[in-house]
């Protein structure tokens, strides 16, 4: 029963018996009766009046919950005149705006996040206390390579990929570079509280053009003050060697072969170092590239023939495997078989004698996945995320100019490649778009 109605029933209970008992003693009381009848019949009036005045400030909150519950926070109430209501009212009706201002805040700061988050390149994970996915942006499904609505309500042991795989090392801490390839990206672990419980999120951004343009600065920097230094010496020495060899008739017939000898293999040397430069330097111009519609099959064929005869001497089988009807492909023919050449030289200079280099293409929608692959002596674990670096080569007397020459063709075609070894073979894969899809 409502406090009201127990009110009531008290109310009528107490003036009832006031009734009984002056009908009890109504002789008693003789014309007293009618007064006393009418005292308890006002008092009766005035103690309901006093009730329902009393319990309004209740079937106010009651109605303040209600409009809580259905959140209607645009909802106001009119004052009654009665001073203690009104300024309950008038509490009430400020609470609601301030709320209804906050709400109206949240969700114009929670769409600008979500907004945000969806047009950013940089990618973020949300995960619950169970280390599920509750929220992911379209750049960390693009990274994980994987759609963004199967992402959700799943764990990253639970995915698939090479990112994922290493989002999940044991050696990942915050802040700390994932090399996938020749992919770099950084990585931040950070948490929240939620309802007083910590959750955590991850944030993923890719580095790869901010990096290779900043080594590609460097570098060019770098070779173009070598190439001054190296120029103005070998011109200046080759002018005084050219000079010195006037002073050949004046010595004695040995020592002059000797002297013209001497002076033949510093110019030599000299003119060995210019064309050493002049490879650096042609890395450091390398044009942007004219992507136009190119035949791939006849691509691979002049790559067949340039390496044909050195690999039958050497007993190293090539072969091209995998789908044969290719489609017409978008890329600078020029730099591509370039790119493709240092690669596959690389291929062949691991092998010891009598290996493989297998030339595999896969028609995709997109277009055509090339991977060049082979079981030659394959790539260091510990140094394999240096190999696109310039100058870096794990030849002892290698230049490190053929893979950077390789990265600098790929990342201006805008290419997908990657570089790795596993199981005693390594394969450099590259995806590349049908001329029809460009």
């Amino acid at each position: 029963m409502q406090l009201r109605h127990r009110l009531l029933v008290y109310l009528v209970a107490v003036h009832l018996a006031g009734l009984g008992v002056a009908a009890w003693f109504h002789a008693e009381l003789g014309n007293w009766f009618f007064a006393i009848e009418a005292a308890l019949i006002c008092s009766f009036l005035v103690g309901y009046r006093l009730i329902d005045h009393a319990l309004a400030p209740l079937n106010f909150i009651q109605a303040f919950s209600d409009v809580l519950k259905e959140r209607e926070f645009s909802s106001r109430f009119s004052t009654v005149g009665m001073p203690e209501m009104d300024e309950l009212i008038r509490t009430y009706n400020r609470m609601l705006d301030n709320l209804y201002r906050e709400r109206i805040q949240i969700g114009e700061q929670r769409g600008f996040v979500e907004r945000f988050l969806q047009a950013t390149n940089v990618g973020v994970l949300v995960f619950d206390f169970d280390g599920r996915i509750t929220l992911a942006n379209a750049a960390a499904a693009g990274f994980l390579g994987i759609e963004r609505d199967s992402l959700y309500g799943r764990t990253l042991r639970q995915l698939d990929g090479d990112l994922a795989r290493r989002l999940t090392a044991p050696d990942l801490g915050a802040g700390e570079m994932v090399h996938l390839g020749a992919r770099r990206f950084r990585v931040e672990r950070q948490a929240f509280l939620d309802r007083g419980f910590e959750r955590t999120f991850l944030v993923i951004e890719e580095l790869t053009a901010i990096l290779h343009e900043s080594e590609r600065a460097a570098y060019q920097k770098l070779i173009r003050l070598m190439s001054h230094e190296v120029n103005n010496t070998v011109a200046a020495t080759n002018s005084l060697l050219e000079s010195c060899t006037h002073y050949a008739p004046q010595l004695a017939q040995d020592d002059r072969e000797d002297f013209l000898s001497a002076l033949s293999v510093v110019v030599k040397r000299n003119a060995h170092l210019n064309h050493f430069m002049r490879d650096f330097a042609e890395v450091v111009r390398l044009p942007s590239p004219k992507p136009r519609s190119t035949d791939l099959n006849q691509i691979l064929d002049s790559l067949s023939l340039v390496f044909r005869e050195q690999c039958r001497e050497r007993g190293i089988v090539w072969r091209r495997t995998g789908e044969m009807d290719l489609p017409e492909i978008l890329v600078d023919a020029e730099q591509f078989e370039q790119a493709l050449i240092n690669v596959a030289k690389n291929a062949v200079e691991a092998i010891d004698q009598a290996g493989h280099v297998e030339l595999v293409t896969e028609v995709k929608d997109e277009g055509v996945d090339l991977a060049i692959i082979d079981d030659g002596c394959g790539l260091d674990t510990d140094r394999q995320d240096e190999l696109f670096t310039p100058f870096y080569s794990s030849k002892p007397n290698g230049q490190g100019l053929g893979l950077t020459l390789v990265k600098e063709v790929m990342v201006k075609h805008g290419f997908d490649y990657s570089l790795s070894s596993q199981d005693g073979r390594t394969a450099f894969r590259v995806q590349i778009p049908r001329a029809d899809k460009g």
